[in-house]
């Protein structure tokens, strides 16, 4: 007997009227009398409306079952605002099309076997035939390093995040953290003789690379992908015990500058925003021009040459460390996964490992001999970029802009690191009317912008912040539509779990910066407060004589200038213990330079006052 095709997870009743309707449509299709096919209409009706009915109450069930304890609501909203590109076949540059995930894989690998490789075209073969003679010369003797203990591996692998995807052995942090005593010591025992071999285990260097799409990117060209390498497990443990060996070298020999703030302890992108803010708020109350430069690299951390990263680390680390890095760099395969299928097998020839924890402090060191000048300001953060130069004659300005730019173009070929020109921007911050003359960088001119995006605030001319705020209440207006299920007032999700959407999916969202640009004029601060208040009174389906104030109130949440007082307060109290003294430099209760107060408007620093 054949069995009705009917979802198991429907009621019992509705089963029997799908039973019903295909039993009267069968009939009618038989006899083809009207009666029958009235009879079957009524039915098909009648079960369009109560499966409506059905489907509409399950969603409602579960809106009202969604909770943060259990991860449900993360899942849900996960889902819904994941980028979810169309499968399209990839472009072969060879020609065709690569429509299966094995075609995809090899054509990925492609790509990435070209941008795993330094850059040919920028060299200088003298300065190359220096780097190689140097690191020809034998090490010095020295005596042995102090060996791994049991209870160093058992603590990288408790500190070790327990979200981190595996490699191709499968082995993740809560399996690792479940080993017996007995394997932890054996471990530490590999980990010793990798430290008195001064060598990486080849397969611990292996990755399996993901490809994720990324955002606003056309789905069918490869490098619109972005490569995601998962390495093995007891590698990265490895990386972390011989990290805690080397940072002390790095320390002691303050080979990072303090410009650059990218992956250091206790420094943040806030930080640097706060130093070009503070150039840009003196150079408008002097009334001088501040002349900007935002330089955009090329596959910084892909492109890293190798030799050159060993040429640097050489003299400053032990010679134990120094071999077992140049080890860990040397002789790196990656191989692609796209679905099911994988690629074969491909060299990695330059850059610091995708993933690895190694590869941030080896990029800091890589570009920690950056040349500068006294007449400039420069602001780093990892592989961004900024050279700000301040004077009363804009020529001037951009005249010292330019010096410090001819002296990077010479480090940036010496180092083989390539500058994306046409992606660069150069922005003049002034209240004038004219602008700095351009600037060339290898003598390809920089384009010239009335804004510049850098480290996730855009920045106008005149530093107003509008043009950031109203990127930011767009995307808000984005969010909020593809979370409306969840949030509308005519839906049953809790009220609790609607604020607790709003203060982890939308807050983060505009709070960013709020320190800098918090004390901005009420007419722009009132687009992100005035989504505030639509939220609030969309989710507590509020009538019209409920005031705002009364909604926050109620409802605990504190208004866009209340929030930018207690963020820029609190950021604030903790400048002046900093050990960089560019942050403690910002302790100030007033913009450093201390110049003549001339401008009626505010400035973050007023936030302490209120």
């Amino acid at each position: 007997m054949h069995c009705p095709n009917i979802t198991p997870s429907l009621p019992e009743h509705i089963r029997i009227l799908i039973s019903i309707k295909r039993r009267a449509r069968s009939a009618y299709q038989r006899s083809r009398l009207p009666s029958h096919k009235r009879i079957y209409n009524n039915l098909s009706n009648s079960l369009k409306k109560i499966l409506a009915k059905h489907k509409n109450q399950s969603f409602v069930n579960y809106l009202s079952n969604l909770s943060p304890n259990n991860g449900s609501l993360w899942t849900a909203s996960k889902s819904i605002l994941k980028y979810k590109p169309p499968l399209v076949p990839i472009i072969n540059p060879h020609g065709g099309f690569a429509t299966t995930d094995a075609e995809k894989a090899d054509l990925f690998k492609e790509h990435l076997s070209r941008t795993f490789t330094p850059h040919s075209d920028i060299q200088i073969p003298i300065h190359t035939d220096i780097v190689n003679r140097y690191l020809d010369i034998p090490l010095p003797i020295s005596p042995a390093v102090k060996h791994f203990s049991p209870g160093d591996v058992k603590f990288a692998i408790q500190k070790h995040s327990l979200k981190k995807s595996p490699g191709f052995d499968l082995i993740t942090a809560e399996v690792a953290r479940s080993l017996p005593k007995r394997a932890i010591v054996l471990l530490t025992v590999i980990y010793n003789a990798c430290l008195r071999l001064s060598y990486f285990p080849m397969l611990w260097k292996f990755s399996v690379t993901i490809l994720v799409p990324k955002p606003n990117k056309p789905p069918d060209i490869s490098s619109s992908y972005r490569p995601i390498s998962l390495l093995p497990f007891f590698g990265k443990i490895l990386e972390r015990l011989i990290l805690k060996r080397i940072l002390p070298f790095i320390s002691s020999s303050s080979i990072l500058p303090n410009t650059q703030f990218g992956f250091r302890t206790a420094h943040s992108s806030i930080h640097q925003l706060h130093r070009l803010v503070d150039a840009i708020s003196f150079s408008l109350e002097k009334k001088s021009y501040c002349s900007c430069v935002f330089l955009d690299i090329s596959q910084a951390f892909d492109r890293v040459w190798h030799e050159g990263l060993l040429y640097k680390i050489k003299p400053l680390l032990h010679p134990t460390y120094y071999l077992l890095i140049k080890s860990y760099l040397m002789d790196r395969y990656f191989q692609v996964r796209v679905g099911t299928s994988h690629s074969g097998l491909a060299k990695i020839s330059a850059g610091v490992p995708q993933g690895g924890i190694l590869s941030p402090v080896l990029f800091n060191i890589y570009a920690a001999d950056q040349p500068t000048s006294p007449f400039t300001t420069v602001a780093e953060y990892a592989d961004d970029k900024a050279i700000i130069s301040v004077h009363d004659n804009p020529h001037i300005a951009s005249l010292n802009l330019q010096l410090h730019l001819d002296l990077m173009a010479d480090w940036y070929k010496k180092w083989r690191v390539k500058v994306n020109q046409s992606k660069s921007l150069h922005t003049t911050f002034t209240l004038r009317l004219s602008p700095c003359p351009m600037v060339s960088l290898d003598n390809i001119q920089i384009p010239s912008s009335q804004s510049a995006k850098y480290l996730g605030l855009t920045i106008d001319r005149r530093l107003t912040w509008s043009q950031h705020i109203k990127i930011k209440r767009i995307a808000l207006n984005a969010r909020l539509r593809f979370l409306k299920n969840l949030i509308s007032k005519n839906k049953h999700t809790p009220l609790n779990t609607k604020l607790l959407i709003y203060k982890s999916l939308f807050k983060p969202m505009w709070t960013y910066g709020l320190q800098l640009w918090g004390n901005a004029k009420k007419s722009n601060t009132n687009k992100i407060q005035t989504f505030q208040n639509n939220f609030l009174r969309k989710i507590t389906n509020s009538p019209p004589y409920i005031s705002n104030l009364t909604l926050h109130t109620d409802l605990k949440i504190k208004t866009v200038h209340e929030e930018a007082i207690t963020f820029y307060k609190r950021f604030h109290s903790k400048l002046p213990s900093h050990t960089n003294p560019l942050i403690s430099n910002l302790a100030t209760l007033t913009i450093p330079g201390n110049p003549p107060r001339r401008l009626r408007r505010k400035w973050c620093r007023d936030l302490l006052n209120e």
